[in-house]
């Protein structure tokens, strides 16, 4: 008896961790998708000629989802502190897949008129509502379901996170080489939507036969408001939670997003050298996140463990930012870099989602994360390219701007443990 419920809890923490992992790599796989393909997609729907297409077409499809993300964080958050983690999971990836399918389905403005734009639209906002509680409540869920092996967890999770970047790369190079520029631009740029949409089916279908968290099913009292609970009891810990999640976030953003457009607008490098380094070094860092979680999975201290990667990501950054700067040794340097914010990355959020007691866990953690993304972390490579412009400085300015909150989480944190003591 006791083997079989061995047996039963492994298979259920394996379906947890898979799960988390698909989560986790549709978060950025539906950010990378429409960067890459909204040059095929966009003509299709709002017309040249047409002044109000051009402005939605130049911010909406690229700003809606995101900035909607904080708000479908507080949704989602209240939902889940209130009636459970595991609903909330498998709403937020019922949208995703509906939304996406909605998408890889949808008529071009040729064959249905302006109902092709508002749709397309109305489908980017349930994506980016949904988006905004997905991952904070894989991160709780996971904390609360994994207590044993949280690191491993998140290691799991979060090289899924950035898996869905290098997918959505793999899957453009494939149908550029295989599908002619006319091919792409009437049919081509649906596929990477339907195989999302295939994806969240699966997710959807597996995650309903998850069980609720133990955590959340011993609270005796759910409060009315979980939000106003936060800010009236916990500002401390939400202000130390954003600040830790921009750092995360900042060094996600600056390693995967902003380096291809630093190397070659900043440093001017060749873009056929670009497009070479980028998958090795974002394979590199899937591979080290994974590594991480895994051969820290017996890590009991996670305070101890957020102060070392705090620590080692202080010396890597000005280091790797030195190496490819002065082009001493360009990839080696990028590597570095995408290696140990791997360590941001696992531990950051296991920690800010004990920061917060179960009642409130999910609306904190999911503020903490969503602001960051919406404020210092999501901005960072907009900010650091206006420093640059500024400054005229190409090393100092990244890594300033990363050390700088680097060194202030660290300081909030330790200030954080003293009046807790």
């Amino acid at each position: 008896m006791g083997l079989f419920m061995q047996n039963k809890q492994r298979t259920e923490d394996t379906k947890v961790i898979g799960l988390s992992f698909i989560g986790g790599m549709l978060e950025l796989y539906d950010f990378a998708i429409y960067g890459i393909f909204v040059v095929y997609f966009a003509p299709q729907f709002f017309p040249a000629d047409s002044h109000y297409g051009a402005v939605i077409q130049s911010y909406t499809l690229f700003l809606v989802g995101y900035l909607l993300r904080p708000v479908g964080g507080i949704i989602f958050s209240h939902l889940g502190d209130e009636y459970g983690r595991k609903k909330v999971l498998v709403a937020t990836i019922l949208l995703m897949g509906l939304s996406t399918l909605g998408i890889a389905a949808l008529p071009t403005y040729a064959q249905i008129g302006v109902a092709a734009p508002v749709l397309l639209v109305l489908f980017r906002v349930i994506q980016g509502l949904a988006l905004g509680g997905e991952l904070p409540t894989a991160f709780v869920f996971l904390s609360e379901s994994m207590k044993k092996t949280r690191i491993l967890a998140f290691g799991v999770m979060m090289s899924g996170v950035y898996s869905g970047f290098l997918f959505a790369a793999l899957i453009h190079r494939y149908l550029t080489e295989h599908l002619t520029q006319v091919a792409l631009n009437e049919y081509g740029w649906r596929i990477p939507f339907a195989i999302g949409s295939i994806i969240c089916l699966i997710s959807y279908l597996v995650r309903q036969s998850l069980h609720e968290t133990t955590a959340f099913r011993s609270v005796r009292e759910h409060p009315r408001l979980p939000l106003a609970t936060i800010f009236s009891q916990y500002r401390r810990e939400l202000i130390i939670a954003i600040f830790l999640a921009v750092t995360q976030q900042i060094c996600t953003n600056i390693s995967m997003i902003y380096m291809p457009n630093y190397l070659k607008s900043v440093l001017n490098q060749d873009r056929l050298f670009v497009s070479e380094i980028m998958p090795i070094c974002i394979a590199m860092g899937v591979v080290a996140t994974f590594s991480f979680g895994y051969f820290f999975r017996q890590v009991q201290n996670i305070r101890n463990f957020l102060f070392f990667a705090l620590f080692i990501n202080s010396l890597v950054i000005p280091v790797g930012f030195f190496l490819v700067v002065s082009e001493i040794d360009l990839p080696f340097g990028y590597i570095l870099i995408m290696i140990f914010q791997g360590l941001f990355a696992v531990i950051i959020p296991l920690y800010i989602t004990q920061m917060f007691p179960v009642e409130v866990r999910l609306s904190g953690v999911a503020l903490a994360y969503n602001l960051s993304a919406a404020t210092f972390g999501g901005a960072a490579p907009l900010l650091i390219s206006k420093l640059i412009e500024y400054t005229g400085q190409i090393y100092l300015a990244p890594v300033c701007y990363t050390c700088f909150f680097i060194a202030l989480s660290a300081l909030l944190l330790c200030r954080y443990i003293r009046l807790s003591n």
